[in-house]
């Protein structure tokens, strides 16, 4: 049984479209409005039909499509759809997809000559006056977009350029997913840097016995490519980003030093990481924070000289990003990050020189002062888009079973059973990469580690899915 029109009513009172309608036409609009549902992949609107239908998001969540390529998603309560046709008279100019079960109320805008005369002038007046603010809303959201845009492109450039240094190297990208093998392609191209592309395994044998490459990139499914690498140092695995499913997969294949993970719905972002990749290895360079920042931005830098000094370090920190006007509720994360990050570098990672770790059997209340060689650098910054903050040790003693195996003790609800005879809880590399967007380890074995942590400025980017990336230069 569908809704009475009070019921409605008393729902589209919550909708922003319907905020300065007055009751009484609230309740009249409720009359000619309809429940309708959709199963995930449905179309709500198909690019190029007539439609004289305004739909209003109750729950769920749609995605506007053009020429099949996702340009927004709708997923709060009140959203409108099919306005613009509706306002212009013109066919639908892109579609909307169901991408979950979705519900809506749809409004027939044939059904408004019903609409006692006497109202009809005012209901009118009221109707485009709220077009008039919807279409001024989604110009901000368009240039807002534009402007990110152009950073993300500038930022693609800058990875390019930074991949041009590498010279003349050879690439193979063995991946299931031909969509994101041509983009690669297509990426990679303008470098200089040659790319090789197989989309299975027996395909991209066949190329390591006529070629030799510098760098091998391999997508999970395809790990049994890695017997056939013949120097498994220049063997890039991409994973998910879902980290709980990666843990068996890394164990399987811990002989492989560097992993980065993506999300085939966000391709730019995929695009950079893989010219980020490529760009660090084929150079040499794993190291350095600016790599996964905006060309000329502002990096701050201080020594960690002693544990008593972590809190001046996190409050510098965090009144320097406050001046940017970064949210509290993202600097809430990135002080825990770095508070462990800081206890990491104090307490775990120096060693004397036969490795022997020197500090982390001592409670975390223990006061350490560090010698200047055994001292860690802090580093952080942001580029509007992404907020950063490293620290880097001069040991290199951190190492693939240590994160895949502390991770795993915390994730299957084990956290502490593996620092038996050490001071902290066991539990500071899963809070780096649960609270992070993105953390990467990037470790040459016995002389430097670096944990970076990153973060998206804007809160309605957060992560669903954490991740991090490794690479171990040996």
């Amino acid at each position: 049984m569908g809704l009475h029109p009070v019921e409605i009513a008393k729902e589209l009172r919550n909708f922003a479209f319907f905020k300065t309608f007055s009751d009484e036409m609230l309740l009249q609009i409720s009359t000619m409005t309809v429940e309708k549902h959709f199963h995930a992949s449905d179309f709500i609107l198909r690019e190029g039909e007539l439609n004289t239908k305004l739909y209003f998001l109750r729950t769920g969540v749609a995605e506007i499509t053009l020429e099949n390529e996702v340009v927004a998603i709708l997923q709060t309560m009140g959203d409108v759809m099919g306005e613009m046709s509706v306002v212009l008279k013109r066919p639908v100019t892109s579609s909307i997809v169901a991408k979950s079960d979705v519900s809506v109320f749809v409004i027939d805008s044939d059904h408004f000559s019903h609409v006692p005369q006497k109202d009809f002038d005012k209901f009118n007046s009221l109707l485009y006056r709220v077009y008039s603010t919807v279409l001024a809303d989604r110009l901000i959201r368009t240039n807002e977009k534009a402007r990110l845009f152009e950073i993300a492109n500038r930022e693609l450039f800058e990875a390019q350029a930074s991949l041009e240094k590498a010279g003349d190297k050879s690439v193979l990208l063995v991946d299931t997913d031909r969509k994101q093998l041509v983009l690669a392609k297509m990426a990679v191209g303008s470098s200089g840097v040659r790319m090789d592309i197989a989309s299975d395994v027996e395909s991209a044998k066949q190329l390591l016995l006529l070629n030799k490459y510098d760098l091998v990139v391999f997508d999970d499914t395809c790990s049994d490519i890695v017997d056939s690498i013949s120097d498994i140092k220049k063997a890039v695995m991409i994973t998910s980003k879902r980290v709980q499913e990666n843990l068996p997969i890394l164990k399987k294949n811990q002989k492989v030093n560097n992993l980065i993970t993506r999300d085939i719905e966000d391709k730019q972002l995929t695009i950079k990481t893989l010219l980020t990749t490529l760009s660090k290895l084929l150079n040499n360079d794993v190291f350095g924070i600016e790599k996964y920042l905006s060309w000329g931005v502002d990096i701050q830098a201080k020594k960690v000289t002693a544990s008593g000094e972590r809190m001046r370090l996190k409050d510098e920190m965090v009144t320097y990003f406050k001046r940017l006007g970064i949210r509290n509720t993202i600097l809430e994360k990135m002080y825990l990050v770095t508070e462990e990050l800081l206890m990491n570098a104090i307490y775990d990672a120096p060693t004397d020189k036969s490795g022997k770790a020197l500090y982390n059997h001592l409670s975390r209340k223990t006061e350490v002062a560090l010698d200047s060689n055994l001292q860690s650098t802090i580093k952080y910054g942001c580029d509007g888009i992404y907020l950063a903050v490293s620290v880097t040790d001069p040991f290199g003693s951190l190492t693939k079973d240590i994160i895949i195996n502390y991770l795993d003790s915390c994730y299957s609800g084990n956290p502490g059973s593996l620092n038996t005879g050490k001071g902290g809880a066991g539990r500071g590399l899963h809070q780096i990469v649960e609270n992070s967007d993105l953390t990467i380890f990037n470790v040459k074995p016995g002389q430097r580690t670096e944990v970076i942590s990153i973060f998206f400025t804007e809160t309605n980017k957060k992560e669903p899915n954490p991740s991090f990336h490794y690479f171990f230069n040996g």
